[in-house]
């Protein structure tokens, strides 16, 4: 069983842990059945869906209806079932003891999943300056939460501190920094992050009556998403352009060219919600006739400034059938940075939002309209039957227009990491893969399905704005399974008119999609090995990196592996090489982080810089350090160098923030707060 704990923010290890709980057991389900909108082409009737889940623009007025209505169906729900709890703006259900490489000429970058679509990461580069971003060790309101620092690369390749600037800044919170973009046109960059505002619940006091261990941790109740907008023009001295504060946590931040793309999610903290079940109705409806459309948008603070409305009502989506009482407002905000005041324009829709996958075309947000929770054992459960809504939004410039809605069977699994990669548009139409089983960490308990994985492919349909059901697979003409009963969804890659799943019990197989016609996708080619890939990476068309653990022919883990996977004959597969580092309890930078290695391809060779924590035991400590390893192209080979010490004393300390980048024939490694320069 694969029992690796990927947490979604960039912290101290305890608040890794608490962070990650709460994004497994707060996330809930918003939307109803969803569709899409317009094509050329016209999906079979016999996969279409009803168009009722499609988002329509809010009137004045309307949200606040909206919101109401939820407020009078939660309290209902309430008064029948008392034992159910809502956090957050949503619901979790009973309360139970059981619940790609964006290179850029002579340099390697942020590893991506879009060519031309940047991604927030603790290390940047624009070839003259290296970039990094570091947490402090002690976060408390109102003190530097975190640095940028800016490093002078010189002509022999040598690097050296130029100049530095206290961010995540903030009096009543403290902010942890999740990553920055670098808009090195208009020489600005943008530091994004959370507040770590935690609240102690006592669910089992008051009118609730349960067990002490469901919530055995703290929750975030009022987070925060901070913006510091940076001028890099003088690398010696770096300046602060503009602060924001948002209402909400962070679904996720784009960036493409000069315009930024940050989805946020607000779940507003309502009075209403706040009284007892022995209220009496009078005092229920004196909230609801108080209760202000301002109370339930999202605001934002520029530079410390009073609070303002983040968007307007009438710049926001509501959709009539959302069947779920989750209250949440996700907002997407466009920043143009090459203004010399920052421009934003903001929309929303009511609802929450699990995931962000953005293509240079397209914005879409993956969200459930089911609630799932975390067992004590911190296995995240999902519902039978669960199903995932998406909407798709296409973009230009600062211009945000809706397409559609649309609905897939399952859910995009636990790691948060990795739902982005189960997504993928081409050609204008969007391939998915959900996961099927109801348990979503570990080895699934659920042998009643046949295949854990399903992959289907979306189109707009014009008029009626939805995103219909092109194809599915298996399906009644191809019902072969995607993965065994029982085992876990891992890797999933899209590559132009292919698809690649890996999935994991005992054994790793890969399977290879022909995806060239969007009506009848079908698995051509499958490869089994022991251990399993959590990523794969394109090295070139026919060649796959696969990072992820060894194991045996039982299923049990052993250390970190790194696969050369040989598509020359897409329908036989084969592992042309691979290389095992350390023994069971190894991790590399990806365990945590999409962002956990560095690609740089140089002619036929790719040389790839993975952060690995060593460990030959449970009890020995780990060697913390930077593995080099080059993949030979033309020979299908993987051959390593030896492992760069870390120039951290830390060995147990943060491993998966460490990361390099490569320019010409240096390596930077940054690890520890510290900036190393090595040869290749």
């Amino acid at each position: 069983m694969h029992t690796s704990f990927n947490a979604p923010f960039h912290t101290s290890p305890a608040l890794h842990l608490s962070a990650t709980l709460i994004s497994v057991t707060l996330m809930t389900a918003l939307l109803v059945a969803c569709g899409g909108g317009g094509s050329d082409s016209t999906p079979p009737a016999a996969a279409n869906q009803p168009t009722e889940g499609a988002l329509a623009a809010s009137r004045p007025g309307e949200l606040l209806d909206y919101v109401k209505t939820k407020l009078r169906d939660r309290q209902s729900q309430r008064q029948t079932s008392p034992e159910v709890v809502f956090i957050s703006g949503g619901l979790i259900g009973q309360i139970t003891t059981t619940a790609a490489t964006d290179n850029t000429g002579n340099r390697s970058g942020t590893v991506v999943q879009e060519q031309g679509v940047d991604e927030d990461d603790l290390l940047k580069t624009d070839g003259s300056n290296v970039y990094t971003l570091a947490n402090a060790a002690l976060l408390k309101a109102g003190q530097a939460a975190a640095t940028l620092q800016a490093w002078r690369r010189a002509a022999d390749g040598s690097v050296s501190a130029a100049g530095n600037l206290a961010v995540m800044q903030d009096p009543d919170s403290a902010a942890v920094a999740r990553g920055m973009l670098l808009a090195a046109p208009v020489q600005r960059a943008v530091v994004i992050g959370e507040s770590q505002i935690f609240y102690a619940l006592d669910l089992c006091g008051g009118q609730f009556a349960c067990s002490a261990s469901i919530l055995p941790f703290p929750q975030t109740l009022a987070p925060y998403v901070h913006v510091d907008i940076v001028n890099t023009a003088n690398a010696a001295a770096l300046a602060l352009a503009e602060r924001w504060r948002i209402d909400g946590r962070l679904v996720g931040s784009r960036l493409i060219g000069n315009q930024l793309y940050l989805v946020t999610q607000h779940a507003p903290q309502l009075a209403f919600d706040a009284l007892p079940l022995t209220a009496p109705q009078s005092e229920r409806d004196a909230l609801l006739a108080k209760l202000a459309v301002a109370d339930v948008l999202p605001t934002i603070r520029i530079n410390g400034g009073a609070a303002q409305a983040l968007v307007s009502e009438t710049d926001c989506f509501v959709q009539a059938k959302n069947a779920s009482a989750g209250i949440e407002i996700t907002a997407f905000t466009v920043v143009d940075l090459s203004q010399a005041t920052p421009r934003r324009t903001s929309r929303c829709f009511a609802g929450g939002s699990e995931a962000l996958y953005m293509s240079s075309a397209s914005l879409f947000v993956a969200t459930s309209r089911w609630a799932y929770t975390a067992t004590t054992n911190t296995i995240a459960r999902f519902p039978s039957g669960m199903k995932t809504d998406v909407h798709k939004f296409a973009v230009s410039g600062s211009t945000l227009d809706y397409r559609g809605s649309g609905e897939v069977q399952g859910h995009l699994g636990w790691d948060q990491q990795r739902r982005s990669y189960r997504m993928s548009e081409w050609s204008g139409d969007l391939r998915m893969v959900t996961y099927t089983a109801e348990t979503g960490w570990g080895a699934s308990s659920d042998a009643s399905n046949p295949s854990p994985a399903q992959l289907t492919i979306l189109r707009e349909r014009a008029g009626d704005k939805t995103l219909q059901v092109v194809s599915t697979l298996p399906n009644a003409q191809r019902p072969a399974p995607l993965g065994k009963p029982r085992e876990q969804v891992y890797a999933v890659r899209f590559i132009g008119n292919r698809g690649y799943v890996v999935t994991f019990q005992r054994t790793d197989p890969l399977y290879v999609i022909d995806l060239a016609n969007p009506a009848d996708p079908k698995t051509v080619g499958e490869l089994e090995v022991t251990g399993f890939s959590d990523y794969l990476f394109p090295v070139t068309e026919t060649l796959l990196l696969g990072v992820g653990k060894d194991a045996d022919a039982r299923g049990v883990i052993s250390g970190v592996k790194v696969a050369l996977i040989d598509l020359t004959d897409p329908t036989k597969p084969r592992q042309a090489a691979s290389k095992t580092f350390g023994g069971p309890p190894s991790q590399s930078g990806l365990d945590v982080s999409r962002h956990g290695i560095d690609l740089f391809a140089r002619g036929n060779i790719t040389r790839v810089a993975l952060p690995l924590s060593l460990r030959a035991d449970y009890v020995s400590p780990p060697a913390r350090g930077l593995q080099r390893i080059e993949v030979d192209a033309t020979a299908k080979t993987l051959t390593t160098k030896a492992l760069i010490a870390s120039p951290s004393a830390d060995v147990y300390g943060d491993f998966y923030l460490d990361r390099s980048v490569q320019i010409e024939n240096k390596l930077y490694y940054f690890s520890g707060g510290k900036l190393t320069g090595w040869d290749w």
